[in-house]
Parts: C-alpha cells; structure tokens; sequence
C-alpha cells in the first residue's frame, strides 16, 4: 500500500516531463487556457459579489474593529476554496474533456509506439468524453453530500477532514485516469474497480494533484500534468489487469 502511494505520486511528476514532449505540447495549450479562462473567471466573479457584501457588513461594524474585515475576507477565501475545489474541477474537466481524451490518446501512443486500435472521430470522442464527465460529477456530488452530513455529527466529526482529504484524492484519481480508460471503452463502474484494485496507486496520484491544485498559478498546469501522469500510470500500471 505505501509502496503503490509513493509509486503514484512519481507518476503525476512525471506528467511534467511528458507535457513538454514536442509531440505534446501542441495538446497541452488548451486545457491551461480553459483552466485559466474558467480560473480567472471565478476570481473576478466572486470578488464583484463578495465585494459589495463585505463593505456592507463593515458598515454595521465600529471603526475601531476594522481589523475584522481581513478576517471576514480569510473566512470566505477559505470557503470559496473549498467550494471552487469540488465544483470548478469537474466542471473545468467537463468543458476541456474532449481536448484531455486527444492528449491522453497521443501520450498513450508516444508511451506504446503504436497508433491506438480503438481511435475515433474528435467529434465521437468529445460526446463519450463529456458523458462520462457528467455521470462522474453526479456521484461527486452524491458522496460530498454525505461527507457534509457526516461532518456535522457530534463527536465522530472529528475524521472528517481526513475524509475530506481521502476522498478528494479518490476523486482526483478518477478525473483523470477516466481518460486513458474511457479512451479504451471502459465505463465509470470498470474505472472505479480497476483503480479500486490498486487503491494506494490511485490515493498517491490523486494526493499529488490534490496538492499541487490547491497552490495558486501552479494549478493552471495541474490538468495537463495529470492527464500526462494518468496515462502513463494506465499505460505501465494498470492496462493489463483491466
């Protein structure tokens, strides 16, 4: 298990060094700027609404206590943290799936050497792609759900950031093997026991991105990297017993 987490985070570092394969690189450019677009986006947004809200609860506040808006404004970066984490990640996959399953296709073909038998039409890929995406975004929202409901009992909520923390690593695993795998046919119930076969692997890739999506700027990166890192792992780790 130890063994297989570490093998997981050396994979996602290897996605680095495959993004920049000149073969590649041409396939990275997009998911950084949809990253980037829907990123920003958010960061603007959230400022124009919270903005206001924030002047407002200051008005009731004495001047004297000024001091609290920088806690207000700490309070909802942290929630706005956690709230982009679980949304904007599978939405941003959502929107860049069709351009993450070509890359996955041609990494997977730079790794073998041999053109995929299974190769098909952009427009074939891109519906396959975002289905999956949005099947997968469903059970998100279904174990978040209950990981919420669970953190709000007395005594025993005391796991739950560690749970946060185990299933937003699981999540992340699945985000981004699910396209090696959905490029190979495999449906999100096959994805789900081939990686729950090899739980440590999947715990210590999803772990890696889960860390470096959560440092500003670098998290611009963090899609195609992982895409790169989770076909390499399919490819060398998880191909033959699927």
């Amino acid at each position: 298990m130890i063994t297989d987490i570490g093998l997981g985070i050396t994979y996602f570092a290897r996605g680095f060094t495959l993004i920049r394969k000149p073969e590649i690189r041409a396939y990275v450019l997009m998911p950084i700027l949809i990253n980037f677009v829907l990123f920003g986006g958010l960061i603007w947004l959230g400022y124009a609404q919270f903005s206001p809200l924030v002047e407002w609860m200051m008005s009731f506040i004495p001047g004297f206590l000024d001091f609290l808006r920088w806690i207000i404004w700490f309070l909802i970066t942290i929630l706005s943290a956690i709230i982009v984490f679980f949304t904007f990640t599978p939405v941003a996959n959502i929107v860049a799936a069709p351009f993450n399953a070509l890359m996955s296709e041609k990494i997977e073909t730079l790794l073998t050497g041999n053109t995929m038998d299974s190769y098909t039409p952009f427009l074939q890929l891109a519906l396959s792609s975002v289905r999956s995406q949005l099947g997968k975004l469903l059970y998100i929202l279904l174990w978040s759900v209950a990981l919420l409901l669970f953190s709000l009992i007395p005594l025993i909520n005391f796991a739950a950031p560690i749970l946060w923390v185990i299933f937003g690593s699981w999540l992340l695993s699945l985000e981004y093997l699910d396209y090696p795998m959905g490029n190979h046919e495999l449906e999100f119930p096959q994805q789900k026991r081939v990686l729950g076969a090899r739980k440590g692997l999947a715990l210590g890739f999803g772990g890696a991105t889960l860390v470096l999506t959560s440092i500003p700027l670098l998290n611009f990166i963090v899609m195609p990297v992982a895409v790169a890192g989770a076909t390499a792992l399919w490819v060398e780790q998880l191909q033959k017993s699927a």
